[in-house]
C-alpha cells in the first residue's frame, strides 16, 4: 500500500511540475528534488529514514555541482531533452541548492507525519 501512495505522488508531481512549469520562480527545483525523494522512497521503500532525507538530499546537491564542470562530452549529454530533467541545463546556483534542501525537508517531514499516524492508527 505504501508503494501505491508514493507511486501516485510521483506522479502527482510530475503532474503539477508540468502544470506549474516556469510560472513560479524555484518551483521547478522544488518539484524536481520531491519527486527525487519519493522515488528513492518508492524504490528503496525499507530504507531507514535517515537514509531517506540524506541519499536524494546528496544526489540532488551532486546533479547542481555537475553544472560548474562544462567539458563537451557532458554538454553533449545535457542537449538531449530526458538527461536535462535530471543533468540540470542551467548553472550552478546556490538558490537551487535552497530549494532542493527545503523540497526534501519538506516531504520528509510530510512522510513522517503521515506514517506517525498510520502507526498510532494500527
Amino acid at each position: 500500500m505504501k508503494r501505491i501512495i508514493l507511486g501516485m505522488t510521483c506522479v502527482f508531481i510530475i503532474l503539477l511540475g508540468l502544470l506549474l512549469r516556469s510560472k513560479v520562480p524555484f518551483m521547478g527545483d522544488f518539484l524536481w528534488a520531491a519527486l527525487i525523494f519519493f522515488l528513492f522512497s518508492f524504490v528503496f521503500l525499507n530504507a531507514p529514514r535517515r537514509y531517506q532525507f540524506f541519499i536524494p538530499l546528496l544526489f540532488c546537491y551532486f546533479i547542481e555541482f555537475t553544472q560548474l564542470v562544462h567539458a563537451p562530452w557532458i554538454n553533449e549529454l545535457r542537449e538531449n531533452r530526458f538527461l536535462q530533467l535530471i543533468l540540470g541545463h542551467g548553472v550552478f546556483g546556490i538558490l537551487d541548492l535552497i530549494a532542493y534542501t527545503s523540497a526534501i525537508l519538506v516531504s520528509y517531514l510530510i512522510t513522517g507525519i503521515i506514517e506517525r499516524r498510520i502507526a498510532r492508527n494500527n
